[in-house]
């Protein structure tokens, strides 16, 4: 018994307590992933009134402390002395509302990794908006890679050859 015990306790020990950065994105498959966590970490900001820390321990795995001042300036808002988001159906600094297929391109630097994608002129529903390009740059931050900057119609030319688009 007393084995069991110690035995379950090294495993609780060894498991981490909250999700950290991804220390290796080395293809589309797993940067869409991380990106779609980031995006309902975001989306679940909206569930229910929360603390700072609380909010900080679900964006820090995804995004850097830069991003996360950035979207909580557009984003966040204080009720009753706690936190909440409101949807929006144009929220900056949210995860972009990407295909996730071969419309949305990933290209890979050495210290960063660029996913973007090309978001065709729309003037269905409530909100209408012109062709654009739209995605997140990821940057090493703390040995893990996280969500650095978003992207709209800043794009580098350079990138965009690197993916064969051109303006």
């Amino acid at each position: 018994m007393k084995k069991t015990l110690l035995l379950l306790l090294v495993i609780l020990l060894l498991i981490p307590l909250s999700p950290t950065a991804k220390a290796n994105l080395s293809t589309k498959k797993e940067i869409f992933s991380m990106l779609q966590e980031a995006f309902q970490v975001q989306v679940s900001l909206s569930e229910r009134t929360r603390t700072k820390e609380e909010i900080y321990d679900l964006l820090n795995p995804y995004f850097s402390e830069a991003y996360q001042k950035l979207f909580w300036k557009e984003s966040v808002f204080e009720e009753k002395g706690k936190f909440i988001t409101y949807g929006s159906d144009f929220a900056l600094f949210y995860i972009p509302f990407f295909h996730y297929s071969d419309k949305t391109k990933v290209i890979f630097l050495p210290e960063s990794i660029y996913v973007f994608e090309f978001f065709p002129a729309t003037i269905d529903g409530p909100v209408g908006y012109e062709d654009h390009f739209e995605g997140v740059l990821l940057r090493k931050v703390d040995g893990g890679w996280k969500v650095d900057e978003y992207l709209y119609n800043n794009i580098p030319d350079s990138i965009l050859k690197k993916a064969n688009i051109s303006k």
